[in-house]
């Protein structure tokens, strides 16, 4: 339906309903992992003329999310960077690049301070909570790194298997391996209960849960 709607959108020369839809289309892919899908949508709207800046801010960030998912990390952290570059400041875009850098163990305090700066913008973000507790592990600094991740997994509705199986890596490497292998273990039931289980992140935590059990 949406693709139809992009062709008479097209005709119509509604340019506004047609960012959007695209967008809408494009995360739809994202969810199914139709990467190539989604950053055919993701370009189509970067590509259009007189494009409103908060449209090409959500087109950017979307394709780097992709791009990054995807396994093309080059790619979605050199978007983030232009971005960045534009607007500092901006809260979602710290946080982004700060957790891909703390993710890839490189730029550690310069992810650390972009990542404290989303933090400060919304201090009840659970994301935005994970990202500081993963640099701050990454950084060694577990024990500051475990109150930000009990932070962000407590706040209420917000179950996501990443921010647990962070919980169990930091409890790891405080040597408390039982509330490790708790976590790791909500992580793996919560991943294989989702309507679309990522595997590799299965496999990952499977594989973490069978050393420590023996």
């Amino acid at each position: 339906i949406l693709i139809q709607a992009i062709g008479a959108l097209q005709q119509m020369g509604n340019q506004e309903q047609l960012i959007e839809t695209r967008i809408r289309l494009a995360g739809i892919y994202f969810m199914m992992q139709r990467w190539d899908s989604a950053v055919e949508q993701y370009q189509a709207v970067l590509e259009m003329e007189d494009l409103p800046k908060p449209a090409r801010r959500l087109a950017r960030m979307g394709l780097s999310n992709v791009w990054t998912q995807s396994g093309e990390m080059a790619k979605g952290e050199a978007i983030l960077e232009e971005v960045y570059q534009e607007d500092p400041n901006d809260p979602g875009v710290n946080n982004d690049l700060g957790y891909l850098y703390a993710d890839q163990g490189k730029k550690l305090e310069q992810a650390e301070k972009m990542i404290r700066i989303a933090v400060e913008a919304e201090g009840d973000n659970p994301s935005y909570l994970d990202s500081l507790g993963w640099v701050l592990f990454k950084l060694g600094r577990l024990e500051e790194a475990l109150d930000y991740q009990k932070k962000a997994v407590a706040i209420p509705d917000h179950d996501d298997s990443t921010l647990l199986e962070h919980l169990g890596d930091i409890h790891e490497g405080l040597k408390q391996m039982d509330e490790a292998r708790k976590q790791w273990q909500q992580a793996l039931e919560l991943e294989q209960k989702d309507k679309r289980p990522d595997k590799k992140v299965i496999e990952r935590l499977e594989g973490k849960l069978k050393p420590a059990s023996n």
